[in-house]
């Protein structure tokens, strides 16, 4: 049971890294007009430019992953509560994504999947290990 807890770890904190590396850089470029799609696929939805879908995905999403792979990497006990949190907004923010721009084809769509089932796998990982119990000694380094 410990190996198991442990593989969930490494396997949470992976998830949050890249999850983190990836909203982060993603909201900047966003705010700063570097890499965006066309204003005009915001045509229909409450949105009228790029500044708070980059700011949801920089802030929340990339700042949540970012707290929570801290605490993960310092084992504190509140890491995978926060990792299952920010994997439940990546999920709230590709779904109002699609609800805004759609599911465009491409690399994009490529993206939305994978951004969602980062956010799913993170949150059956944190609730898996906060069900199973976080045991000091089932984390990774120990």
């Amino acid at each position: 049971m410990i190996r198991l807890l442990a593989v969930l770890r490494g396997a949470l904190i992976l998830l949050t890294g890249f999850l983190a590396l990836s909203a982060v850089p993603g909201g900047i470029t966003l705010l700063a007009g570097v890499y965006t799609p066309p204003v005009q696929q915001l045509k229909g939805s409450v949105f009228s430019s790029f500044l708070v879908p980059g700011l949801a995905l920089l802030v929340v999403v990339g700042g949540t992953a970012l707290l929570a792979l801290v605490l993960l990497l310092r084992r504190k006990p509140p890491g995978p509560v926060m990792a299952g949190l920010a994997g439940a907004f990546v999920m709230a923010f590709e779904f109002v994504e699609v609800l805004a721009i759609g599911s465009p084809s491409g690399p994009a769509f490529v993206m939305q999947v994978l951004d969602f089932g980062i956010g799913l796998g993170l949150v059956c990982l944190s609730l898996l290990l906060l069900l199973g119990g976080s045991d000091a000694r089932a984390m990774p380094g120990r």
